[in-house]
């Protein structure tokens, strides 16, 4: 066989790349049985790590990778623009992995470990698990998660639940009461603490949530217009006055339905969405802001810390997110 990877190796042992990479960096955490059946897979297939992998052991590479499942999506390019932007104070480039399928997500994880081209890794919005985190700190991988959150590993995150209520609280300030909550997928994260953050303010404020106004859908426009188009099928005495998307994408998308229907914002439907995304100044959205370039930045910082000074501190940062009013929103009271 002509140039085996380390792929070639793991299947001809029977293990995973992850386990490949930590013999070759002579890991303690791995059974002698298991070390003897990589040495003897590596010798029979000739396998030689090539020059990038050869940091494996000691050498540096300067490059950090950045493990993202969308990089056309407006919020993770707006992150990434922040990880840029940093990555140039400390001298460190990029190297991108776009995880477009999460079901692929430990292929991607042992591939990065396995062929050990960087320094560190930053995930964003990867949901990052007990076994991922585990596989990062065997193979003694600096890894830096953000917008997701992990207690065993530097994590940056926004408070959910805070932002959604801040949403609701202003759209009920303003007299609303029928109100449709734009979810994302129930079960996952983020939709999950977004939800929770409406029907916490709900109940703060002692107005009933209407459960028939939730409506699941992608955090993506054309997930924001199929949301609106079973809006608009209610009859009019039972459609909300007011919507709250879980993300600016499904508010573009809920904003398209709305102008085909020869209907208008904020007369018919005030709306509000969630990050702030650059395309929401332009079309006058009201939304709750994430500091997606400042969540790059910071990752970057501190992953450099744990790169070039060795600080071997977890860092964890939750960052409050802040209520932006624009006009989607509206500014009358609404009649009760």
């Amino acid at each position: 066989m002509s140039n085996p990877t380390i792929y070639d190796v793991a299947e001809e042992a029977g293990v995973g790349t992850g386990t490949v990479s930590r013999v070759l960096n002579e890991s303690e955490n791995v059974s002698d049985k298991t070390r003897k059946k990589v040495i003897k897979a590596i010798k029979k297939l000739n396998y030689y790590p090539n020059a990038m992998a050869q940091g494996l052991a000691a050498q540096k590479t300067d490059l950090v990778g950045v493990v993202v499942p969308d990089f056309t999506s407006h919020f993770f390019v707006e992150v990434l623009q922040g990880v840029q932007q940093s990555l140039k104070n400390f001298n460190l480039d990029l190297v991108l992995f776009n995880v477009s399928d999460k079901s692929n997500k430990d292929k991607y994880i042992d591939r990065v470990i396995g062929e050990r081209r960087v320094d560190g890794v930053i995930t964003i919005t990867m949901n990052m698990t007990d076994d991922d985190v585990n596989k990062f700190q065997q193979a003694n991988l600096p890894l830096v998660l953000i917008d997701d959150w992990h207690e065993e590993v530097s994590s940056i995150a926004v408070d959910d639940v805070y932002g959604s209520k801040q949403a609701i609280k202003h759209l009920l300030g303003l007299g609303h009461q029928k109100i449709a909550f734009l979810s994302g997928i129930i079960g996952k994260q983020h939709s999950d603490k977004r939800l929770s953050g409406v029907k916490n303010a709900f109940q703060q404020s002692e107005v009933e949530f209407d459960e028939n106004l939730l409506i699941e859908e992608e955090f993506t426009i054309s997930g924001g217009k199929r949301a609106m188009k079973k809006l608009l099928e209610l009859s009019p005495a039972k459609r909300p006055t007011a919507i709250f998307a879980a993300s600016d994408n499904q508010a573009i998308g809920a904003l398209e339905e709305i102008k085909a229907a020869n209907l208008s914002v904020p007369n018919d439907f005030a709306i509000v969405g969630y990050d702030n995304i650059e395309l929401a100044h332009y079309l006058n959205l009201t939304t709750i802001a994430q500091p997606m370039t400042k969540m790059g930045k910071l990752g970057v910082e501190i992953l450099a810390g744990i790169i070039l000074d060795k600080q071997n501190e977890i860092s964890q940062k939750v960052i409050k997110p802040q209520l932006i009013i624009r006009e989607s929103s509206g500014n009358k009271i609404i009649e009760k």
